[in-house]
This record gives C-alpha cells, structure tokens and sequence, in this order.
C-alpha cells in the first residue's frame, strides 16, 4: 500500500546516484538555524554534492565559511538577506527549506503556521522562479501544511510537478526514538513508520519493529 508513496523518494535517490548528477547543486534555505547547520554540514560531506548554496537572514556567510574548511569537492557560497535569495536559488537541482521558527512553550500548531506559512510561500516563490525544475523538500513545520502551501504556489507559476515537492518527516522519527526510554525493553534497533499528524497527537503504524532485549 505504501509503493507509490515510496516512488519519488527512489527516483530521488536513483537520480542522484548517476554520474550526471555526480555534480547537483544544492541549497539549504534556513542554513543558520537549529536544524539548517548540521544539515549544511552534512550535505558539505556528501560526495554528490558539488556547490552547496546557504542561505538565511543571518549569519550566513559565516556558516559558510567555517564548512568551506572541510575538505570535500562541494563547493560552498553563503547568501544573507531577501536581496540575495535569488542569486542562492539559480540554476539548483535539490532545495532543502529549514526555515522557519521552531515551535515554542505555549504555541499552538495554529500560531505555528501563521509564522511559517508566510515564510514557506515566499521561498517556494522564489523556486519556482529561479530553479523550477529543482527538487523540493520541505522540513519547515507544519508540513502538512507547508507542503499544500508550497504545491499551490508552484501551480501559480505553472511549473508544479507532484514528484518534486517532498515532506520530510525523518526529524519527527529520530526524536520518537527517545520514546523507547519510557518501555519495558532496552531498545537497540527501532524501526517504524511515523504518520505525523502534526496535531495534539501523533499516528504511529509499525510494519517492522526489530527489538533486541537485554537479559
């Protein structure tokens, strides 16, 4: 039941692993944050990567500098500000959008989304002007809301393609592994399928669950 779900995220996979895309330019909006920095970081070490463009509304370039030390065949630009965006964003083949405010003590989902709706629209605008044919995945929370938000506005441009715009949910499942703390096992492997709702409550369904105990 989950094969075209999985679909997209294989073709991702198998198109980055050609040679041609040996050399994908990638971009991290919101590269200065909580979740951009180690991502940058990551991507920075990735071997398919050739020019890594980091962008947010501070810092930027210095989170680009400390990466550019790293020695590993991307390239890395810094670009700081709403005058810069589109330079970040020409000729991208994968953009990753952290940005946004995290949710805080106190905010509901609604308050979350009236902050990063706003936030999503405008870079997914910005995509769809300057690398339309990129790969588009979104971590800003909601995402089961900034996923409709970003799909609408590329159908604006009339450059929406349904395989191309992502929810990527892999943050949600790494913080549930700390949930094995609260069961009777000693939890060494856990995996699971997280349907995050992104409400008061969360649907977990688990087609696999590997447990090892200890005695």
């Amino acid at each position: 039941m989950f094969s075209r779900a999985v679909r997209p995220t294989v073709s991702l996979a198998r198109s980055l692993s050609t040679s041609s895309q040996n050399n994908a330019k990638v971009a991290v909006l919101g590269a200065s944050g909580g979740i951009g920095q180690p991502l940058s970081l990551l991507l920075k070490n990735s071997p398919l990567v050739s020019n890594l463009s980091l962008y947010d509304i501070a810092h930027t370039p210095g989170v680009a500098a400390d990466l550019s030390h790293i020695e590993t065949r991307a390239h890395v630009t810094g670009y700081m500000g709403p005058d810069q965006l589109d330079a970040a964003l020409k000729g991208c083949d994968v953009v990753v959008i952290p940005a946004g405010v995290p949710r805080k003590p106190g905010m509901t989902r609604d308050d979350l989304f009236n902050t990063n709706a706003t936030i999503v629209a405008t870079l997914a605008d910005a995509c769809a002007r300057n690398c339309p044919e990129a790969m588009i995945c979104i971590i800003a929370n909601p995402v089961n809301s900034t996923i409709p938000i970003t799909a609408e506005v590329m159908k604006k441009h009339g450059v929406y393609n349904p395989n191309k715009v992502f929810g990527v949910t892999t943050l949600d499942i790494v913080r549930n592994l700390f949930d094995s703390k609260n069961t009777a096992f000693d939890l060494l492997v856990l995996y699971f399928a997280l349907i995050a709702l992104h409400f008061q409550t969360w649907l977990y369904l688990t087609p696999v669950v590997c447990v090892h105990t200890v005695p």
